[in-house]
């Protein structure tokens, strides 16, 4: 039933704009496509001498606290069919949870938020919650699920307020909608030779500045290099050569062929496209990585 629901919505929606920066749980988008839709945006700006901000937004677990309420009102909304919609509010409806430590069990507890992980519903749902975040905001604003990153350009005049706007705008909508940052883990990267290092608040709470920032298991530098990425990623198929080398006492290509493809390349390959690299020495890093053991 939930499969069905989900294809339906899914038709539906394509008659709506809903608005694009939305690259998880989405049929042709990816990880890779964030990263390569919103840095390059950003690198045209680095590219011709310019600066530029990225916030990384941190949700307070998006997932757990969706009010039910405005979710069946965004759905509504959407002029969703009034059986589908009732479809879903009665299935959020009447939820309860309970808490159980050592055997002894809490009190029910009725659950009136959150998408229910897990579920076939549960992606799509989210998506449709969160699919206005980015209405009114200036600046290049990409989505993966929960992780939210928007940039500005701020060696030009007005950039630093259009940054701050953009955030005080994040900030209303989360209001409105019942939502909340971790504002501990909400940081500021700052890139550009010319760039004037601003700060920037949350909720009256100053934004972390990061020379480095692990985006969607990627690892971004401000002088926007890809060599803590490729060392990462050698030193992670190293080791993975490594458990295979010591696991496996057959050296035999059919056998271990298999498991290089499935558990090293990975490590390798993970959105490479994006991050790929161009100095002789992080390539080099890469291929001594993988022909250890072999």
């Amino acid at each position: 039933m939930e499969t069905m629901l989900k294809e339906r919505i899914v038709e539906h929606l394509k008659t709506h704009r809903l608005q694009d920066q939305k690259h998880g749980f989405t049929s042709g988008r990816s990880c890779q496509t964030n990263l390569i839709d919103f840095f390059d945006w950003v690198t045209k700006i680095i590219d011709t001498g310019g600066a530029a901000d990225i916030a990384y937004l941190d949700f307070r677990k998006a997932f757990d606290t969706v009010p039910h309420r405005r979710l069946i009102k965004k759905l509504q909304s959407l002029s969703l069919d009034s059986n589908i919609v009732e479809w879903i509010r009665q299935w959020l409806s009447d939820r309860q949870q309970r808490v159980v430590v050592n055997g002894v069990y809490s009190a029910q507890g009725l659950v009136t938020s959150g998408v229910p992980q897990g579920s076939v519903l549960g992606p799509i749902l989210f998506n449709i919650f969160i699919s206005d975040i980015a209405e009114g905001i200036n600046g290049k604003v990409c989505l993966f699920a929960d992780d939210t990153k928007i940039c500005n350009r701020v060696d030009v005049p007005g950039g630093i307020s259009q940054m701050t706007n953009d955030l005080g705008k994040l900030k209303k909508w989360l209001e409105l909608w019942q939502l909340s940052f971790n504002v501990d883990k909400c940081k500021i990267m700052h890139l550009g030779r010319k760039n004037p290092r601003a700060e920037y608040r949350i909720f009256d709470t100053v934004l972390t500045s990061t020379s480095e920032e692990r985006d969607l298991g990627v690892i971004i530098a401000e002088d926007l290099k890809v060599s803590s990425q490729c060392n990462r990623a050698a030193g992670n198929a190293s080791r993975m050569l490594g458990c295979v080398g010591r696991g496996i006492s057959s050296r035999k290509r059919e056998v271990l062929m298999p498991l290089y493809r499935a558990l090293v390349r990975p490590h390798l390959e993970y959105c490479v496209q994006y991050w790929r690299p161009y100095l002789q020495k992080d390539i080099d890093i890469l291929g001594e990585s993988s022909e250890k053991g072999y």
